[in-house]
């Protein structure tokens, strides 16, 4: 490694340290010219950066640049350093995981398993990298509502983690965040606050608040709020996650339209329908231009809309987000 690569990674790990992760771009690009011509394009050190750039986009948003990044990386390492390997492995993982936040939840489900196979045949299944896969998983199957599964390997995965990592490591914090997620989606109300408060209490010590685990961590308080009709504690908390993410990604960002849709319903529910309209429209539109029109997030977005719209009394607007999700005359259901 050169020099001006070391100085580059330091520079990187500041950056990431601050949350300031659209600078660290420039930076992984210049690693990667200088790993492509030192190592040459078959290497497996370039990959491994071709991998770092691919989650850093994965994280910003740019889903096709991280995909065709991901897919480059995999070739390589699956040629040099072979495909029963655990930074093969690892790649699977982080593709999978891209393919669940487009929405391919097919794909993603079956790069998570493969993943997960040559995980516990060549590290163990008492291991970070095979429970960290594990949990990738369990949010696939959140995602598509598969929850009894999610909790089921959840639990397994804070299990091994908690063993491994310790109870005040982030990965065992993120692991007790993932499963309040599950328990939140199975009205089981207080068990996730109770996750979701240890959780951001060890982010807080161990990370600050300027964090996207903890960003993530509280819109998740915030939802159970939500779920409890405490809407002013819900606000709060939906409003200073959404402030976190902006600071973190920029206001363009799928995780920000996420935040915009969920206070949109809050505004729905207190009657705040100016408020509502506004989130709810600039939600659609970020996600228009992040994830495409095909996405199911974008599809929800539009019939949260049609509901808004048939609450406002003006049934044209509801009727045509409705056509646009391909709902035709059904009823809108704000999810």
């Amino acid at each position: 490694m050169t020099s001006e690569v070391e100085r580059l990674n330091e520079r990187i790990s500041e950056l990431a340290s601050q949350g300031r992760f659209r600078e660290m771009e420039p930076l992984l690009l210049q690693i990667a010219e200088i790993t492509f011509w030192e190592r040459g394009p078959n290497a497996p050190e370039y990959a491994t950066v071709l991998n770092d750039l691919a989650g850093l986009y994965r994280g910003m948003g740019e889903y096709s640049k991280s995909e065709r990044n991901f897919l480059d990386a995999l070739q390589i390492l699956g040629e040099q350093v072979g495909k029963e390997t655990p930074e093969y492995a690892t790649c699977v993982n982080n593709l999978a995981g891209l393919y669940r936040l487009m929405g391919d939840y097919a794909q993603g489900e079956k790069l998570f398993l493969q993943a997960d196979g040559i995980y516990a045949r060549t590290v163990g299944t008492e291991n970070f990298l095979y429970a960290s896969n594990l949990n990738n998983l369990a949010l696939l199957y959140q995602d598509i509502r598969e929850y009894d599964k999610a909790e089921r390997l959840q639990d397994q995965a804070l299990e091994v983690v908690g063993r491994v990592e310790g109870r005040d490591s982030v990965p065992y914090l993120t692991s007790l965040s993932n499963l309040a997620a599950v328990c939140l989606m199975k009205r089981d109300l207080g068990k996730a606050e109770s996750l979701l408060q240890e959780a951001l209490d060890g982010f807080r010590k161990t990370l600050g608040v300027n964090d996207p685990y903890y960003a993530s961590a509280l819109n998740s308080l915030a939802a159970v709020f939500f779920a409890r009709g405490e809407n002013e504690k819900a606000r709060q908390a939906y409003t200073e996650a959404l402030d976190i993410s902006r600071s973190l990604w920029g206001i363009d960002h799928p995780t920000c339209a996420s935040g915009l849709a969920a206070l949109s319903l809050l505004y729905q529910r207190t009657q705040e329908y100016d408020k509502a309209e506004g989130c709810a429209l600039e939600a659609l539109d970020i996600r228009r231009r992040t994830l495409g029109t095909g996405h199911p997030s974008y599809v929800t977005n539009l019939r949260q809309l049609a509901d808004l719209y048939e609450k406002m009394g003006e049934t044209g607007k509801a009727e045509e987000y409705r056509s646009r999700a391909g709902d035709g005359s059904r009823p809108a259901v704000a999810q």
